[in-house]
């Protein structure tokens, strides 16, 4: 349930992105930026007012973990825009969350003989022809369509890094702590990014309120809930659920921006519903088959 929780609540991450973008201008690589050092900053002093942070604490595993978490995220939110601007959103998209689970699949096989259970992979066939039917619409070729692909492909794989990566917990790292951390370094990584790429800045109340709510909603809370969600759930299920975000977000892309879903975006969400509850944990099942 925290993995659909956390994919549904990236799924808010679209709009208030678009919103925050069309009110003050604000490139893609400022707005990761924003997200991720908001939600570090917000969930730290959460953390530091509960006493629960301890940074004196840290050992040498956990501090491994912290960096290569948001490390990862970083890469992950640069690559993901870099890759909308070059294949479109719906192409990147596709592309980026519909690989994850392969290269999830992939690790696995490759490094520990594992190969995914059959109704797992069912799942993870109609999850991504949900995906196709749910942003088929959105579909185009653009001039830099082929970087684009290839870049959104890296994009997928290293989101299925941020998962495989956390699969099992450091001892005394517990979620919150650790997307706080790692959240705040991961920012501080992406300021000579967005120095580069694009600079920009919320301007006003109305638009700090939405980089807030991008960064405590959308990300800190989503990525408190998946990290934590991944001590139950293998990694490969839960790249699988990750792709409810795109159906939230074109839901909630009809209501506030009036776009219209049509009976495909239906259909899609239908076949991508139709996968999670494939994804039901059954008595005795293995989570893979050696």
């Amino acid at each position: 349930m925290s993995v659909v929780l956390a994919a549904s609540l990236w799924g808010t991450g679209g709009v208030l992105g678009t919103l925050l973008a069309q009110r003050d201008g604000i490139p893609p690589a400022s707005i990761a930026m924003w997200r991720m050092l908001i939600a570090g900053l917000a969930l730290s002093a959460w953390l530091l007012a509960r006493r629960a942070l301890a940074l004196r604490a840290l050992d040498r595993p956990m501090a491994i973990r912290i960096l290569a978490t948001g490390s990862l995220t970083a890469v992950f939110e640069v690559l993901y825009f870099t890759g909308i601007a070059l294949a479109g959103v719906g192409l990147a998209t596709l592309v980026a969350i519909g690989s994850a689970p392969v290269w999830v699949a992939l690790w696995d096989w490759w490094r520990r003989g594992d190969r995914p259970a059959g109704r797992r992979v069912l799942a993870l066939v109609l999850a991504v022809a949900g995906l196709v039917t749910l942003l088929g619409s959105s579909l185009s070729v653009a001039d830099g369509a082929a970087l684009g692909v290839l870049i959104a492909l890296v994009t997928g794989a290293t989101f299925a890094g941020v998962t495989v990566v956390n699969r099992e917990p450091v001892p005394g790292l517990g979620a919150a702590r650790l997307t706080a951390l790692s959240f705040a370094a991961g920012g501080v990584l992406l300021v000579p990014v967005a120095l580069v790429l694009g600079w920009g800045a919320p301007s006003g109340a109305a638009s700090w309120g939405l980089a807030t709510a991008l960064g405590i909603a959308s990300t800190a809370l989503a990525y408190v809930l998946y990290l934590g969600g991944l001590r139950t759930v293998p990694p490969f299920v839960a790249t699988i659920v990750s792709m409810l975000e795109p159906l939230v977000a074109a839901i909630l892309a009809a209501i506030v921006f009036s776009e219209r879903l049509g009976w495909t975006g239906i259909a899609g969400g239908l076949a991508l519903g139709a996968a999670i509850v494939l994804l039901r944990p059954q008595r005795d099942e293995p989570e893979s088959i050696h």
